[in-house]
């Protein structure tokens, strides 16, 4: 599989060069310096995520942003300075899918940058059924039964449910789950990820005592079996 292209659009040099050093190992890195080059280089290379500095010369970041948002919906996270959270706001709301504020935490850019190719990636063809014992999913209506009985979850823990049971007997790190369900990096997430594990657990054992199903595996993870 080819890798995921990044345009990054960044007039620092010190940032850009930071930036292209860290990810360049693992992805194609396109550079634009400032807003112009920035839309030409995009029409260029089509890359599958956007890294975006809001203080550019020319085009400013804003008004890159909204212009590709005319035409695209590639996943675009911002890099600013700015700490207003109403500023941060209108930004997500223009169209930036996530944002990091300067200075910025290099592991945490890598996992933001992994979340949003991730959630990029073209969905498969479900399957309307997931069974596993005497547990059932229905994908299209949200039903679910154990051992006949009707289960109703919250949306977090259906979630996690319908992913572990696509792939049952996979062991699924908790940083996978708890990002493909958030949608956000794994960071200082546990605690709220083990909190919805074990009420989904505890619903399924009242339902079918002879079974638990949702297993933690010490150390690795989750899996459904």
């Amino acid at each position: 599989m080819a890798a995921a292209t990044i345009l990054i659009v960044e007039d620092h040099e010190d940032i850009r060069t930071l930036l292209r050093d860290v990810l360049a190992p693992d992805y194609t890195i396109v550079e634009a310096v400032d807003g112009v080059s920035a839309l030409s280089k995009f029409h260029d290379s089509q890359p599958d995520l956007v890294i975006l500095d809001l203080m550019l010369p020319g085009i400013m970041g804003e008004s890159v942003l909204k212009t590709l948002r005319k035409t695209s919906q590639v996943p675009v996270l911002v890099l600013t300075a700015i700490q207003d959270k109403q500023k941060i706001v209108e930004l997500l709301e223009n169209g930036a899918n996530d944002y990091l504020t300067k200075p910025f935490d290099i592991d945490e850019l890598i996992a933001r940058v992994k979340v949003q190719l991730r959630a990029n990636q073209p969905s498969q063809p479900q399957a309307k059924m997931l069974t596993y014992g005497k547990v059932s999913l229905n994908q299209e209506t949200h039903q679910i039964l154990v051992a006949d009985h009707e289960l109703v979850l919250p949306k977090k823990e259906f979630a996690l449910l319908q992913i572990l049971m696509t792939h049952p007997h996979q062991v699924f790190q908790k940083a996978q789950l708890y990002e493909t369900v958030w949608g956000e990096p794994y960071i200082n997430a546990e605690n709220t990820l083990n909190v919805h594990l074990s009420n989904l657990r505890t619903k399924i054992s009242a339902l079918s005592i002879d079974s638990q199903y949702v297993n933690s595996i010490w150390g690795i993870g989750v899996r459904f079996d």
